[in-house]
C-alpha cells in the first residue's frame, strides 16, 4: 500500500515511463521462461496455457465491469483480430527460441511500421510525406538487422519479422474496432477467443504438465498479462511520444538478459538497426503530438 500510495504520488510523465519499461521487462522475462521449458513444451502449447492463464487474471476484473462496456456487433471482426495475434503469438514464441533476446525485441520494434502500411491500405488512413519517409527509414534499419545476402536468413528470424506483420494486422483491426467497442470490451473478447483458437493445434503436440510445470506455467499467464497491462498504462498516463523512448531500453535489457543467462551479445549491425527503427518510429509517434497540438491550439 505504501509503495502503490507513493507512487500514484509521482508525476503522470514518471508513471508512464516506469509502467513502459516493466511492460518492456515483462516482454523479456517471458520470453525467459519460454526458453526455460521449451524443452517439455511445444509452442503451439505454450500458448494455450498462457491464454488460460491470463484469463483466470482477467476474469474477476471483467466480472466487474457493465454489461453494456462488454458487447459489441463485430464478433467476426474479433475472432480475426484474435486469429490474427495468435499466430503472431506463434512466430514470436519460435523466435524466442531461436534467435537472441536483443535481436528478437530489435526486430519487434518494426510492428508499428507495419501498422501504419497496413492502416493506409485498409482503413484509408491519410500518411503524409514524413510518415512514409520514416516508415521507410525504419525498414531499411531492419535490412540493417538481418542483412539478407550478407549473413544467412535464419528460421527464427522470418518467424520474427512474421510475427511482427501479424500484429501489425492485429493492431490494425484494434483501430478499427476502437471506434464502436469499449477497450473494456476488446481486452474480454480477447482472452475468451484466445482459448479456443489456441486449443485445437495444442491438441495436436499435448503433453500434460507435473507439478513442477506449476510455477513456469503461471508464470507463462502473468508477464504475458502484465506486458500487455503495463503498456496500456504508459500510453495512459502519459502522452506516446514521451514514453516511447522508454521502450527503446528494451534492447539493452534484453541484452543484458542474453549476455548473463545464455552468454548471447548481439552484433555490431542489431544496435544500429534498432536504433534506426526506433528513431523513425519515434519521430512519427512525436510529429503526431505536435500535429494533435496544432490542431487543438486556441487561435488569437
Amino acid at each position: 500500500m505504501i509503495i502503490a500510495r507513493v507512487f500514484n504520488a509521482l508525476p503522470a510523465t514518471a508513471r508512464g515511463a516506469i509502467w513502459m519499461v516493466l511492460g518492456g521487462v515483462s516482454l523479456i522475462l517471458l520470453a525467459i521462461v519460454i526458453r526455460d521449458i521449451q524443452d517439455k513444451f511445444h509452442v503451439l502449447q505454450m500458448i494455450f496455457l498462457r491464454s488460460v492463464v491470463s484469463f483466470l487474471i482477467i476474469l474477476p476484473w471483467a466480472l466487474r465491469q457493465k454489461r453494456e462496456d462488454l458487447q459489441t456487433k463485430r464478433l467476426p471482426l474479433h475472432i480475426f483480430r484474435n486469429t490474427i495475434h495468435y499466430l503472431g503469438n506463434v512466430g514470436w514464441f519460435i523466435g524466442v527460441t531461436l534467435v537472441t533476446l536483443a535481436d528478437l525485441q530489435a526486430l519487434q520494434f518494426t510492428v508499428p511500421l507495419f501498422t501504419i502500411v497496413m492502416a493506409t491500405i485498409f482503413l484509408k488512413e491519410h500518411v503524409g510525406p514524413h510518415r512514409w519517409i520514416a516508415t521507410m527509414l525504419g525498414f531499411i534499419g531492419a535490412l540493417v538487422i538481418i542483412r539478407p545476402g550478407f549473413v544467412e536468413l535464419s528460421t527464427g528470424t522470418i518467424a520474427v519479422v512474421l510475427s511482427a506483420i501479424f500484429y501489425a494486422a492485429s493492431q490494425t483491426s484494434t483501430k478499427s474496432l476502437s471506434n464502436t467497442d469499449t477497450p473494456n470490451a476488446i481486452l474480454l473478447y480477447m482472452s475468451l477467443i484466445f482459448i479456443p483458437v489456441s486449443a485445437i493445434p495444442a491438441f495436436y503436440v499435448w503433453v500434460t504438465p507435473d507439478w513442477s510445470d506449476t510455477i513456469p506455467i503461471i508464470l507463462l499467464g502473468v508477464f504475458g498479462y502484465t506486458a500487455h497491462a503495463c503498456i496500456i498504462r504508459a500510453f495512459a498516463a502519459a502522452d506516446a511520444s514521451f514514453v516511447m523512448p522508454f521502450d527503446f531500453l528494451r534492447l539493452p535489457i534484453a541484452a543484458a538478459f542474453g549476455y548473463f543467462l545464455y552468454t548471447e551479445w548481439p552484433e555490431f549491425w542489431v544496435w544500429v538497426g534498432g536504433a534506426i527503427i526506433f528513431a523513425s518510429t519515434y519521430y512519427i509517434t512525436w510529429r503526431e503530438s505536435m500535429v494533435k497540438k496544432a490542431a487543438v491550439k486556441p487561435t488569437d
